[in-house]
């Protein structure tokens, strides 16, 4: 399990979907990071789109 509350801007996170997100912000509350999409398998249109990203959601951090 990740810990939101380690994520800073520029950290690449996976999700259960299997996209790969940048964060860009962390709101600091431990449930909530914006994130902007690297790759979205499941839906290509969200490459480069920005939003709210639940922890739940998280499923690990990535090496760049």
């Amino acid at each position: 399990m990740v810990n939101i509350f380690d994520l800073k801007p520029g950290d690449t996170i996976r999700l259960k979907n299997g996209s790969l997100c940048e964060v860009v912000e962390n709101m600091e509350d431990g449930m909530w990071v914006m994130v902007r999409y690297v790759s979205s398998p499941s839906d290509p249109s969200m490459e480069g789109e920005e939003e709210l990203c639940h922890a739940e959601q998280v499923v690990e951090t990535v090496s760049q």
